[in-house]
């Protein structure tokens, strides 16, 4: 049983959003106030009786509204109502904490919740100064509530130099793998995209999925090999409309795996209608722009099995290829349009070449062999009485380096070798 709430509905655009989150945080909305505006005080009286009106018909003991409230309203809302009300960022953070699989995300919702409580504590510490007594700051002398606002801070500093540490381990293994020839394709998109489903479906991995928001708050990852390149693919946390940037930076450590990804799938629901389509996707946009990604982004357009028109899939292709590198459709839960989406991968890895190498029989053949190992999956030796073929598809940065490489051990290199010429 959630518990009882009535909803402060700010912004009528994102009511459904809002009406989503709060239902995944655990509350029932018993009764909705529309609110046009802001006061300089917070709400007006006439809304602040309304939703006095309203808690006592339907018994709610919690006030939540749909936008980030300023700390001075949030005050002043909680002095008029005797409950400290919750807004956007709060209900978020909730949820965060309600999903979180791991210590890393664990220190991430800590960060952003304490960076959050910071404003807040910077005005108990004002309106204590200036005598003003809520339920908030009522117990707490000015020596008490300086020293809070100082705690935070520390906090702060602590976790931040943690998650530096995290930073830094996550350095050292995108160093590694980029000296071991991996290409890095991160998996992006609004939260209840299906992420994660087209993650599993690229794969074959079984993380686990669900309706519910953030069921992904920490970075999953999979080595996969796509054509002649070994991949680490990786599923990052759902994006939100309107994040504050202080959320965005406390789980930086996280997301900043896509800023350094050679490709990211930006996944778009598109079951959805063409306005929150669009509002999602400019969102998702503008968050990567945040993060100063520049590189290639192929737009995922997925629950195309929940679409029973298909020609309502043109004016979403328009939107989408207009902005992105390129567009793919595809229905991550049955498997719809994958191929077509891994070949459009290999695509902007790189440019894939084929050769063919001839190697006579001595110490050094299988000593080859494993080194193309190295930079392709698709190493296909055929042997001869004289020596061995071999048959591979390379990265065509890779070329030069292979090449030198085999005709240093004697072997020989060719494009398309004619198997007439091998003795």
């Amino acid at each position: 049983m959630g518990k009882k709430a009535v909803g402060v509905i700010y912004n009528k655009d994102s009511m459904n959003e809002f009406l989503v989150l709060v239902k995944e945080a655990g509350y029932i909305l018993c009764g909705i106030v529309y609110l046009r505006r802001f006061t300089s005080y917070g709400v007006s009286r006439e809304k602040i009786g309304e939703i006095k009106r309203l808690m006592d018909e339907c018994g709610a003991h919690d006030v939540i509204f749909d936008t980030q409230l300023k700390p001075k309203h949030l005050f002043n809302i909680a002095k008029e109502l005797g409950v400290e009300p919750k807004d956007r960022v709060e209900i978020i953070l909730e949820i965060f904490r309600k999903h979180s699989p791991s210590k890393e995300a664990d220190l991430q919702i800590k960060l952003a919740s304490l960076q959050y409580e910071l404003a807040r504590a910077r005005e108990r510490v004002r309106l204590r100064r200036m005598g003003e007594q809520t339920g908030i700051t009522s117990g707490l002398g000015e020596y008490e509530v300086d020293l809070y606002y100082d705690e935070i801070k520390r906090n702060i500093q602590s976790i931040k130099r943690k998650l530096m540490e995290e930073r830094r381990r996550r350095d050292l293994h995108r160093i590694s793998r980029g000296k071991r020839g991996y290409k890095t394709i991160s998996i992006t998109g609004y939260y209840s995209s299906g992420k994660t489903t087209l993650f599993n479906a690229i794969s074959g991995a079984s993380s686990p999925t669900g309706p519910e928001p953030f069921t992904t708050l920490s970075t999953k990852f999979s080595t996969i090999l796509i054509g002649p390149w070994k991949c680490y693919l990786v599923d990052t946390i759902g994006f939100i409309s309107d994040l504050p940037p202080f959320m965005v930076m406390a789980f930086y450590s996280t997301l900043e795996e896509i800023k350094f990804s050679d490709l990211v799938l930006l996944v778009i629901d598109v079951s959805e209608d063409y306005d929150t389509i669009r509002k999602k996707f400019l969102t998702s946009l503008e968050i990567l722009d945040k993060l100063n990604y520049r590189g290639s982004i192929i737009a995922v357009g997925n629950k195309i099995d929940l679409v029973n028109n298909r020609e309502a899939l043109k004016p979403i292709y328009s939107l989408l290829s207009e902005r992105v590198d390129d567009v793919v459709f595809v229905s991550s839960i049955y498997g719809w349009g994958i191929d077509e989406l891994i070949n459009k991968i290999r695509m902007y890895l790189g440019d894939e070449v084929k050769i063919n190498i001839y190697l006579p029989y001595g110490d050094g053949v299988y000593e080859v062999i494993n080194f193309l190992k190295k930079y392709s999956n698709d190493v296909t030796p055929i042997y001869y009485p004289s020596g061995i073929r071999i048959k591979c598809s390379i990265d065509k940065s890779s070329y030069e380096g292979i090449k030198k490489y085999v005709l240093e051990r004697g072997g020989r290199i060719f494009g398309d070798i004619d198997i007439k010429t091998i003795p």
